[in-house]
């Protein structure tokens, strides 16, 4: 077994969920992560814990969207309870076909999203955490080699989090002694309010990697455009080169040169998807590569991402929906200022003239 896995295991238990005595451990995965699963279970138990391995495998969860819409909006009850009775949920993602559910409808994504949404709801209020193993599917998806994608997953993940630590403490401290966020880019024009908000730091705990400062804007601020130069992945489907103009915080116009129609649908999933739940601005620097996958990409240092949708109540975001839709642009070229003083331009933090904010 690649050592790197116990590495990763280590720090899940130790540094991302503070497993200790008595804790009930639900471990999740799909296709591929059984090592790690493991791991994770030796370790917990070790410490006294009550580990739990549950598999639900891709081609599982496609096969249930094709059954009657009706049934999709059942609630499962013995998984509610069995998430609510959990302290630690550590996610495995490992699947093995990333287009699995590519043509599922939106709409049927939709309604078991909102079926589902008292357990995740119950599940963010735990001690959470979602990880990934390396896969030949995100390896293709990355175009590179499973070696090469190892070395790239683990790059990312096993760092000094102390360190990156510091370098988010930095941007939460701007963001919370802001008020008005102004993006400007290729195609980007775009400002936000974030008064009285609070930027959460995504330390290596909750997403491992981690690597990203996020705060919830103000539901009726956002204006302007904005232009997203890497593609919005969603239900294993590319939209590209999204463009958006926000009026009184609302999508009111939008565009993109692929799957146009899916943008559209994903728009119009109820009234909070329109609005946007997050600004996102990644410090992750071992993140080199958009490798199509949001775990990681979000969190590459140089980018900023917006994400549609359900905002984190921990920001004291207040916007709903059945949808949080992740949306990513390279900041370089391009420049984030706060209450009109640059924090960061073309990629590079300035931070001399952050600290007099």
């Amino acid at each position: 077994m690649d050592p790197r896995i116990t590495k990763q295991a280590e720090h899940i238990i130790e540094y991302a969920t503070k497993t200790k005595k008595d804790d009930n451990v639900l471990i999740q995965l799909t296709d591929y992560g059984i090592e790690l699963a493991q791991e994770i279970y030796l370790l917990a138990a070790r410490k006294g814990a009550n580990p739990l391995i549950t598999v639900t495998p891709t081609e599982t969860t496609r096969q249930y969207y094709d059954i009657d819409t009706s049934f999709l909006r059942n609630f499962p009850k013995h998984v509610y309870e069995l998430t609510k009775n959990t302290d630690i949920i550590v996610s495995i993602r490992g699947e093995n076909n990333l287009k699995a559910l590519s043509n599922v409808e939106p709409e049927r994504m939709s309604i078991r999203s909102s079926a589902l949404k008292e357990i995740q709801e119950s599940r963010l209020s735990k001690r959470w955490c979602l990880t990934q193993v390396p896969t030949p599917a995100y390896a293709q998806e990355a175009e590179m080699s499973m070696s090469e994608y190892e070395d790239f997953v683990y790059s990312a993940i096993l760092l000094d989090w102390g360190k990156e630590c510091s370098a988010m403490e930095k941007v939460k401290e701007v963001l919370d002694k802001g008020r008005q966020v102004h993006l400007e880019g290729v195609e980007t024009d775009l400002t936000m309010s974030i008064e009285g908000r609070t930027a959460i730091i995504g330390d290596a705990t909750h997403n491992v990697p981690g690597g990203e400062t996020y705060t919830a804007p103000v539901d009726d601020s956002a204006e302007g455009k904005i232009y997203f130069n890497f593609p919005g992945i969603v239900y294993g489907r590319e939209v590209r080169d999204i463009r958006l103009r926000f009026e009184k915080g609302e999508v009111v116009d939008y565009s993109a040169n692929k799957n146009e129609e899916l943008l559209k649908t994903m728009l119009n999933i109820d009234a909070g998807s329109k609005r946007l739940g997050e600004l996102g601005i990644g410090t992750n620097y071992g993140i080199k590569l958009f490798t199509k996958n949001i775990l990681f990409d979000e969190k590459m240092g140089g980018t900023i991402h917006l994400a549609l949708g359900r905002a984190y109540k921990e920001c004291g975001g207040v916007n709903e929906s059945a949808i949080h839709w992740d949306m990513i642009k390279t900041m370089n070229p391009g420049n984030i200022s706060i209450d009109g003083r640059t924090i960061q331009n073309n990629g590079v933090f300035s931070w001399n003239q952050a600290d007099k904010l």
